[in-house]
């Protein structure tokens, strides 16, 4: 009888002593591996100022405000803000930077946490671009774009003749969404005398199109210059000038023909143009004697530019001598310049060599190692800055995804860095 009266206070004893435990503590713990947020932002406009976040919950309707939420029982987002000015008129092709903040959740059978550090790879964003993740204590900070704003480009204010001088067209930039790029259209009487597709100016001098007398117009609208603004925006309406009328004795020789302040394209070519020259879509460089730059490479006014056996300048990644180089397409510098030091193309940083890489011929792409300004970075055989883990020879490194910069002395997750950036295995 003593035997089972001891036995029975064991067992009463061990059920205490389990209760007196938090039920918490027999929940299981899984790392959440990868993050995904939605945006929704449709009802942004271009001129207005950022508008409030709702967190937590989407909604598809335009009312201005901007959602961000996600759908997944692992986490959730519980603040967002925005780190781009709220202060400032939003422009055609402009991407908002924000940040959110997520939680993991726990229902008492299971406990997710955030690990050490998150990329591109296993962050995605629906509605915007991934910039960067980090730790906040249990919560993950996510820092990403909203989707580019679209809207159409506001008319110039007003177009007429200036009064000094025959033939100058002069106009007044938009109080709306410009982009400082203009199209403009000479007509004698009905009939199109010139056409400049493009042209970073709010003025121009037809004069030289004046050959003959008669009564001469213009029309104006604003247009997307950059590659990003072509993406996002779209031409203005046409505004109208008043008209000038030309006598027979102050026409114009046609000398002067072809000379575009800013860049642009004229309906043709005079025979005697010499230096750059547009045709179309097609970039060319005319000497006095009438023979055209081609074959390689060109030096003029601090910029490298790059030119095939027909004489027209290419644009974009083009190879030389068994090096890559980038040519700029669009209006970030002279377009077809020689890109040098971080470009961001497609979606990816590159390296070109600004002149300071011994060994390698300026505007090159860099590969492998790079240290900038006392941080290493890597570029793989494509050229793309390195992100996340890497094995390089033998050993592996992180690269702080974003940045891309190599860590060192620091623990990625449950994983230690040396002083020289190695896994400590």
């Amino acid at each position: 009888m003593k035997v089972l009266k001891k036995r029975i206070v064991a067992v009463m004893a061990a059920v205490m002593m389990i209760s007196a435990f938090p039920i918490t503590s027999m929940a299981a713990s899984h790392t959440i591996t990868s993050v995904s947020i939605k945006v929704s932002s449709s009802g942004i406009e271009v001129g207005d100022r950022l508008p409030n976040i709702v967190v937590g919950e989407g909604n598809s309707t335009d009312n201005g405000e901007v959602y961000v939420y996600t759908t997944s029982t692992k986490y959730e987002a519980h603040d967002a803000e925005w780190v781009t000015s709220e202060s400032k008129d939003l422009t055609i092709g402009e991407e908002p930077k924000m940040k959110v903040w997520l939680s993991p959740s726990g229902d008492g059978d299971t406990d997710y946490y955030f690990r050490g550090s998150y990329g591109s790879s296993n962050v995605s964003v629906s509605g915007g671009t991934f910039v960067s993740a980090s730790k906040d204590g249990n919560d993950l900070v996510v820092t990403l774009r909203i989707k580019p704003i679209k809207g159409t480009y506001g008319a110039p204010a007003d177009a007429y003749w200036q009064t000094s001088g025959l033939g100058k067209a002069k106009w007044e930039k938009s109080e709306e969404a410009s982009s400082g790029a203009y199209e403009v259209v000479l007509y004698k009487g009905s009939s199109q005398v010139v056409r400049i597709d493009a042209i970073k100016a709010t003025s121009y001098d037809f004069y030289p199109y004046m050959t003959k007398e008669g009564t001469y117009s213009f029309k104006v609208r604003t247009v997307p210059y950059t590659d990003t603004e072509k993406k996002y925006g779209e031409k203005s309406e046409w505004t109208e000038s008043d008209e000038f009328y030309i006598s027979k004795e102050h026409v114009s020789d046609g000398r002067g023909q072809g000379v575009i302040p800013g860049g642009g394209s004229p309906g043709g070519i005079a025979a005697d143009q010499v230096g750059w020259i547009q045709d179309g879509s097609s970039w060319y460089f005319r000497y006095p004697d009438g023979t055209y730059h081609k074959n390689g490479w060109l030096f003029l006014e601090n910029q490298w530019y790059f030119f095939n056996a027909n004489g027209y300048m290419l644009t974009g990644w083009q190879q030389s001598n068994g090096k890559w180089y980038y040519l700029k397409p669009y209006a970030g510098g002279p377009m077809g310049s020689m890109a040098k030091g971080w470009n961001y193309i497609n979606d990816k940083w590159y390296y070109m060599n600004p002149g300071d890489i011994a060994g390698l011929p300026e505007g090159a792409m860099v590969t492998g190692w790079l240290t900038v300004n006392g941080k290493q970075y890597y570029l793989s055989d494509s050229g793309a800055m390195v992100e996340g883990w890497l094995k390089v020879g033998e050993d592996y490194y992180y690269f702080n995804p974003g940045s891309g910069e190599k860590l060192s002395n620091t623990t990625i997750g449950v994983f230690q860095l040396d002083a020289d950036g190695k896994w400590k295995r």
